[in-house]
């Protein structure tokens, strides 16, 4: 058994083909259950195949993949492994195909975006904006297994920013200095955004969500492109104001459109 540990705190178990990497409290309930690494594993090596004969079953994936490329999303009820603060999952299972996407880059990433939002937002940002907690990846080496990568990460309810009608609450607007819809309308410089897309709505929430990605920079948080489908608008428990919450942060590029769409739309939003 082989371990190493991060800046961040993940705990890194490799043992045969297996490798796992823990978030630090997920490691720290594994302690206070006296539960062994190798335990652990041997519970996930368990617990996976599951998932693998389940995939109808387990799918809540709202969209279809133009190209499949190996990767499931997939929602359960936790009652075997029994460490997560939320037993309610939502995993993220790549068959490991080429230029498929990364689930441990997401972990470490996720990690890192949710050190910096609790250390460089304000408490009225944190409640509004949040990134998805990453628990545990899972990765494989053994060839005749179908999921070579599993991210476990809590289920979000919640609809994508993308199938809003008014973008942005009125109260996030404010507290992140982002213009609504309105505004942006009346701003001749997004002439050409607006022509691109007679319906607008799909133009406005990129300019917004740009405006984000620079108000989040100010404070040292670096993300520079996301699909709209990757944030969730949710309700919080009171009811009383909406919060949004990142659940892949890994930025969204669409070559060679994307990072030149983003630079000029970036630009454009520095402008008073």
């Amino acid at each position: 058994m082989n371990k190493t540990a991060s800046s961040l705190g993940v705990q890194t178990y490799s043992q045969g083909k297996i490798t796992i990497d823990l978030e630090p409290c997920i490691y720290e309930q594994l302690q206070k259950q006296s539960v062994s690494p190798s335990e652990f594993i041997r519970r996930l090596v368990h617990f996976i195949p599951t998932l693998e004969n389940n995939q109808e079953k387990y799918n809540i994936n709202p969209y279809t993949e133009k190209f499949h490329r190996g990767i499931h999303i997939l929602g359960c009820h936790d009652s075997q492994l029994g460490v997560f603060p939320n037993s309610n999952l939502a995993l993220k299972c790549s068959e490991g195909r080429p230029c498929a996407e990364n689930p441990r880059k997401q972990f470490f990433r996720s990690i890192q975006l949710a050190w910096e939002f609790e250390s460089k937002l304000n408490e009225q940002q944190k409640q509004l904006l949040q990134i998805c907690p990453a628990y545990l990846h899972f990765q494989t080496g053994v060839r005749s297994a179908l999921f070579k990568r599993v991210l476990f990460m809590p289920k979000i309810d919640g609809i994508p920013l993308g199938k809003t009608e008014t973008g942005f609450s009125p109260e996030f607007c404010q507290t992140f200095n982002i213009p609504g819809f309105p505004e942006i309308l009346r701003k001749f410089r997004f002439s050409l955004h607006r022509f691109l897309d007679p319906e607008q709505k799909r133009q406005l929430l990129k300019i917004q969500t740009a405006y984000l990605f620079q108000r989040l920079f100010q404070r040292g948080i670096k993300i520079f492109s996301l699909n709209q489908k990757n944030i969730l608008v949710t309700l919080n428990i009171s009811g009383n104001s909406v919060r949004y919450t990142i659940i892949d942060p890994i930025s969204d590029y669409y070559l060679p459109i994307s990072p030149v769409y983003n630079v000029l739309t970036s630009q454009l939003c520095k402008f008073k």
